[in-house]
């Protein structure tokens, strides 16, 4: 697949909808009166008065505050994607939690805080190489993704209607249902990126809220984090952390794809996984664009066959290797204008895979986050459809990781960001869609340690990003090396000498008989 295909899949995804996990709502708001008033300010625990956990100072209820800069890119319409300023077209006052405090009724704290006022930092969990996890390890993370595909969410629901048909036909029945953990992860991002609905067999098909623009990092980020703290209350394992998948081994053959990890293909079918691993029979979610655009809905979570890979497909890819990580990181500009999927030197850009590595553009070339899809093929290579592969969550942890690298390298302050004219989505200060309650990009352009996590893992460096006195240390230590080479040849050249009979200078006796004198 091209990078130009690549990039049309991703203005290209339909409509969907699932079953579960931290589902686009809270359920507790989906009532007809809360939605008819668009009022998502329940109280926290049983006294009805205890609005956004309020007699405890957590929070109030507020008017939603959406970013209305101006957006750039090829999303030229204006009210009527039920994701513009979101996510005022469902909810126009929400819980607004104070310090510390988060969640849609301000009883959790945010990531990276805990203790009953949220006034402590957490002890960071520590997201390792998924080769390196114990056999423990390893069985906690994938028994956590097996049981989160199978559980259903116990706070929030997801809307099977857009906007305009929320209500239903009647206009009183709300269209919402329950989803499993695993497969809302799967629907945020399928949300994200899905068609604007326009009528009958008529996709508006120039829309991404999480690719092709800066949000590409911190939605990711934080679509991650919320997963990683539903599997956390699942497994009752505070310590629990997503690990990750260091993709850059420039080989042709997926690592991960075992039956002790994520799957192996299938003897008979390569396509499909092996009966010998628990996701042979994972069935996906949110494939159907068409129908979706054609019905003007959205997915409601109908299981739609079963997870694939297709090695067959490849076309001879190699994953991308340690170097393109290295050049990547020596892009020093977290994004250049247009902001868009043909930025160059743009570090975002080039991790996102629309550049080359070293920030160059090429349409005949795809590298790292897209590489990767790419080079997974059958499920992963459609933006729509990528989560459903549970190989998605350690790729995007990776590609966090990068991510996380460069902002401990570079520190760059938040107006690195454009506060308008990125693609709509994109803006710093715009509402990460669907993400509920609201949370803006400039929330996550953070080290992971304030997000209260971190990596085990020591990315490449390059000479240009070695400090100067690493530098200068370098050269010493080459010129010590040169010195003591020379000494040792000095040493093995006297003693081929004295092999052959010679005596040193110092140990002769010089005659003063002078050469026109006679002897």
């Amino acid at each position: 697949m091209s990078p130009l295909q690549w990039g049309l899949l991703f203005s290209c995804l339909g409509c969907g909808i699932q079953h579960g996990a931290w589902a686009q709502f809270p359920r507790v708001c989906m009532t007809l009166d809360n939605l008819v008033n668009k009022k998502c300010c329940p109280p926290l625990g049983a006294e009805p008065a205890n609005i956004c956990g309020s007699q405890q100072g957590r929070g109030r209820c507020t008017e939603v505050q959406a970013d209305t800069r101006p957006w750039s890119g090829p999303y030229v319409l204006r009210n009527q994607d039920d994701r513009e300023q979101w996510p005022r077209k469902f909810f126009s006052q929400t819980c607004k939690c104070t310090g510390n405090f988060a969640g849609y009724n301000c009883g959790d704290c945010k990531f990276g805080w805990t203790g009953p006022n949220c006034s402590r930092r957490k002890a960071p969990v520590v997201r390792q190489n998924i080769h390196s996890l114990t056999s423990q390890e390893r069985e906690q993370f994938l028994g956590a993704l097996d049981l989160a595909k199978r559980t259903i969410h116990p706070d929030y629901v997801i809307t099977t209607q857009h906007w305009r048909g929320l209500l239903g036909p009647s206009g009183t029945q709300p269209q919402i249902t329950n989803c499993s953990i695993y497969d809302f992860f799967v629907w945020l991002h399928y949300y994200s990126v899905r068609d604007t609905l326009l009528g009958p067999g008529r996709p508006y098909k120039a829309i991404d809220f999480s690719h092709q623009g800066p949000a590409f990092v911190t939605w990711h980020r934080y679509h991650l984090l919320w997963l990683e703290r539903d599997l956390q209350r699942l497994t009752g394992n505070e310590s629990f952390a997503l690990p990750y998948w260091n993709f850059a081994t420039g080989r042709n053959e997926c690592d991960v794809c075992t039956d002790q990890l994520l799957g192996a293909a299938r003897q008979d079918d390569p396509t499909l996984i092996s009966g010998n691993s628990r996701f042979s029979s994972w069935e996906i979610v949110c494939d159907s664009l068409e129908d979706y655009n054609r019905r003007v809905t959205l997915c409601n979570g109908t299981y739609e066959g079963l997870l694939r890979r297709n090695q067959v497909g490849r076309n001879s890819e190699k994953l991308p290797t340690l170097k393109n990580i290295q050049d990547c990181l020596s892009l020093r500009n977290f994004d250049n204008p247009p902001f868009f999927q043909n930025s160059t030197f743009s570090f975002r850009n080039a991790l996102e895979g629309f550049d080359k590595a070293d920030g160059t553009l090429s349409s005949q070339v795809m590298s790292l986050h897209n590489l990767v899809h790419s080079f997974l093929n059958g499920t992963s290579a459609l933006p729509h459809s990528a989560a459903n592969d549970p190989v998605f969550v350690v790729l995007h942890s990776f590609t966090d990781a990068i991510f996380d690298e460069w902002m401990k390298r570079y520190k760059p302050p938040a107006d690195v960001w454009p506060q308008e004219l990125a693609p709509i989505g994109h803006n710093r200060m715009y509402n990460m869609v669907p993400f509920f309650p609201p949370v803006t990009n400039e929330e996550l352009f953070l080290t992971a340690d304030q997000l209260g996590y971190s990596y085990a893992i020591d990315l490449p460096v390059s000479v240009e990003d070695m400090p100067s006195w690493t530098t200068a240390l370098s050269v010493v230590m080459g010129t010590l090396v040169v010195l003591a080479g020379i000494s040792v040849l000095l040493v093995f050249l006297q003693y081929r000498r004295l092999r052959k009979g010679y005596a040193p200078l110092a140990g002769t006796d010089l005659s003063t008989t002078r050469h026109t004198e006679e002897a």
